[in-house]
């Protein structure tokens, strides 16, 4: 069995998909086993991907024969991975060749970790990066490090490896209570910012595509204001029953509920923004 399960769920995407695979097959740590979910794809992504999987055995490479929503198709390789690390890795994503090599060696250095991050660097559209955004991870404990992890994580440490007993239960309830694809990364991430449970290797580099997304506010259609209230309203009361489940003491519970309220600006929508814009039918 190998360690790590890189799951690759892809629907038309034989723009990218080569160099997304060609970057995994040539990753220095190679105990791996890549499941390629193709959602019924209508381009060649058919073809891209059964050309890989005959080259290299590691890649379990399955076609729906009709497409199941983009979410069922992601959930799909986490369902099926038995290896004790897994990680997500979109079509049109790559990363550096030691990335999970660099990765695994962070979560094995701290057993108390349940997720290891890189360093994350956006791609835009026309192929310009922005700035490299490094991870911090305190050494300290307690709520000043909980603080500072909740409003340094970044949505691209999602992308790093997670021990799969860690990321399994935390997945199905995250899409049993916020079923909802905008935001729900954060919410994924947000149980291990309050546990001090990440790890980094900074000097590897998970590179993301910013492309846009159907769910998000990137694609140039405003969501409704109602159903960003909505969205606002579900993804606190989320973070907040979290909260409510762990031992903290009185205060930092409740210092740590009332940054709940900035963080679910930061990381669904400000209210300011919803406010301007229903003020001005903007």
């Amino acid at each position: 069995m190998a360690e790590v399960t890189i799951g690759v769920p892809v629907y038309n995407g034989q723009d990218q998909l080569e160099e997304c695979l060609d970057c995994l097959v040539r990753q220095t740590f190679s105990d791996i086993e890549i499941l390629l979910f193709d959602n019924a794809s209508t381009d060649q992504t058919q073809a891209i991907a059964e050309r890989f999987a005959t080259l290299d055995g590691r890649i379990k490479y399955t076609r729906r024969p009709k497409n199941v929503g983009a979410v069922r198709n992601f959930i799909t390789p986490l369902e099926q991975a038995k290896t004790p690390y897994f990680m997500w890795r979109a079509h049109d994503d790559i990363s550096s060749l030691d990335y999970v090599e660099k990765l695994v060696a962070a979560l094995k250095r701290a057993p108390s970790a349940g997720l290891a991050t890189g360093t994350i660097q956006f791609e835009r559209p026309n192929g310009r990066p922005t700035r490299d955004y490094v991870p911090s991870i305190p050494t300290g404990r307690g709520l000043s490090a909980i603080l500072k992890l909740m409003f340094g994580s970044h949505a691209g440490w999602y992308y790093g490896i997670w021990k799969t007993e860690t990321l399994r239960p935390l997945i199905g309830r995250v899409w049993t209570e916020f079923p909802f694809a905008w935001a729900s990364d954060h919410l994924t991430l947000y149980p291990l910012l309050l546990d001090q449970q990440v790890t980094a290797a900074p000097d590897t580099k998970f590179i993301q595509r910013v492309t846009p997304k159907a769910h998000g506010p990137r694609t140039g259609q405003r969501q409704p204001v109602p159903e960003l209230l909505m969205l606002r309203r579900e993804f606190l009361k989320c973070c907040d029953d979290m909260l409510n489940e762990r031992q903290f003491d009185p205060f930092t519970k409740l210092t740590i509920k009332a940054a709940n309220r900035f963080y679910v600006g930061k990381r669904v929508y400000p209210m300011k923004k919803i406010i301007k814009r229903t003020l001005f039918r903007y």
